[in-house]
């Protein structure tokens, strides 16, 4: 998932995580994309660096091909764009591996539901909020069944019109993500830390869809490209 240092996070932002508690920090210069809002420490998944792999280059955004993505998404056995994924569930994202790979966390436990979570994606970040609301998406979370842990990863899946895909092309190389071309897309990520952890973001535009994740002392290698590759089977 790409490096970029990034300094500790506001306050405001402590108090999400003590309230919800799925991921670690707020960068400090890159509002965040998908919101913390895990507590720090407690148990920590294995991750390597090795999930975050950092590009060889960096290139301008380019604006991939799009389906029809904005707006609701099509009902089962309508007619879709062929070139955009359409997932029933968050299930559909992750290969066995993934799931095997995440050990004791679960995807989208229950706790979240009890706490009546409904994680504000983006909330500091007028651009990347205004895309996310104006469109369909799914929300899939990574935690530990018991509640708060100190690590989590969540993934937002939006459906996007080749403008609001071009926004956030524009928007994450503005703040100084890395980004490259990957697997027919474009992929952008950014990570830090301090004295609790590391904590990062990684996109992936391709298609009609804008896979954002944000984690937090948590994440397998190979997290996004799991589900790019589940996405688009056919390569």
């Amino acid at each position: 998932m790409g490096a970029a240092p990034k300094s500790a996070p506001p306050p405001a932002k402590r108090r999400l995580w003590v309230i919800v508690g799925v991921l670690a920090a707020v960068l400090a210069v890159a509002a965040i994309l998908v919101g913390v809002f895990w507590p720090r420490g407690g148990v920590t998944p294995a991750a390597t660096e090795a999930a975050r792999p950092t590009p060889s280059a960096t290139v301008a955004p380019t604006t991939p091909a799009t389906g029809n993505g904005a707006g609701a998404t099509p009902a089962p056995g309508s007619s879709a764009a062929p070139v955009t994924p359409q997932p029933a569930s968050c299930d559909d994202l992750y290969s066995a591996e993934m799931v095997a790979a995440f050990g004791r966390m679960e995807l989208n436990p229950a706790w979240l539901d009890a706490l009546d979570n409904d994680m504000k994606i983006g909330e500091d970040d007028p651009v990347q909020q205004g895309v996310i609301d104006a469109n369909d998406s799914l929300l899939c979370q990574w935690g530990m069944p018991e509640g708060p842990s100190g690590a989590g990863v969540s993934t937002v899946v939006v459906w996007v019109d080749s403008e609001d895909s071009a926004t956030i092309q524009a928007h994450l190389a503005d703040r100084g993500d890395s980004c490259f071309e990957q697997q027919g897309g474009l992929r952008c990520t950014t990570e830090g830390s301090n004295d609790e952890g590391y904590f990062g973001e990684s996109h992936f535009l391709r298609d009609g869809i804008w896979v954002a994740t944000e984690y937090s002392n948590a994440g397998p290698e190979g997290y996004t490209l799991d589900i790019v590759n589940n996405l688009w089977p056919e390569g």
